[in-house]
């Protein structure tokens, strides 16, 4: 026989052995409890004396193939839904004023600066005549504490207010009581009953909860652009 042919013969056979030596070698470094061990423990595997018991090739590469089975067939964890963000009563607002009309039933001069708030839909519109200029979600009077409905004039401004649940017959310590600075763009058209901003309610309430205790509540910008808008005697509105 050729030196060529039996060469062709010879390699072969000398590399399958050897390459199942070399996976039994591998597999103790890459499987079961040495793999936990973690790479703490690699330097003592490579200096380990390598042992002369019988090595069970057949199982070995069994397990391998059921745990790259385990690894392509694992369910992936469920992604955690990001909440939605909450949207801008701005926002809001600004998509609703195209389609703003005036309360129904109130008559209007053709160029009467006059507001109107809705309790029931919690919003408040600044009008020229019949025309709405501006829409704001608002927070009006909680249960026991309505705004009440009517025609009013605005009868006192202040810039910036203190408010005190004292001035109406509610204690400080009282669970309903209260002591709020700073409280811009306070325009009265009732007694205690304002427009004003209103700072320490979270956006979620305004144009959706009736949180206070008779006022119209409402973000700053709002109560800063009724402020301008408005004066003394300038007729509010209240319906719903």
């Amino acid at each position: 026989m050729k030196r060529s042919s039996l060469l062709r013969i010879v390699i072969p056979g000398l590399l399958i052995p050897l390459s199942l030596a070399l996976l039994a070698f591998a597999l103790p470094w890459t499987h079961g409890s040495d793999s936990r061990a973690g790479l703490a423990d690699m330097t003592d595997a490579r200096v380990a004396t390598p042992s002369n018991d019988p090595v069970d090739v057949a199982k070995q590469q069994g397990d391998v193939f059921q745990w790259w089975i385990a690894v392509a067939t694992a369910t992936a964890p469920t992604p955690t839904a990001t909440p939605t963000p909450w949207p801008s009563p701005y926002d809001v607002a600004a998509e609703e004023l195209p389609s703003a009309v005036p309360p129904p039933g109130v008559t209007y001069g053709p160029d009467e600066r006059w507001i109107a708030v809705n309790v029931t839909t919690q919003r408040a519109y600044g009008l020229t005549g019949g025309k709405v200029e501006h829409v704001a979600l608002v927070t009006t009077g909680m249960p026991g504490f309505e705004t009440k409905t009517g025609e009013y004039r605005i009868n006192y401004r202040k810039q910036t207010e203190t408010m005190d649940s004292e001035t109406i017959g509610i204690p400080r310590d009282d669970p309903l009581g209260y002591y709020l600075t700073d409280v811009y763009w306070t325009q009265y058209f009732y007694p205690t009953v304002a427009l004003h901003s209103n700072y320490w309610q979270p956006i979620s309430v305004f144009g959706h909860v009736a949180s206070s205790h008779g006022c119209v509540g409402m973000l700053e910008g709002d109560a800063k652009w009724f402020w301008d808008f408005a004066k003394y005697g300038t007729r509010v509105v209240v319906y719903g």
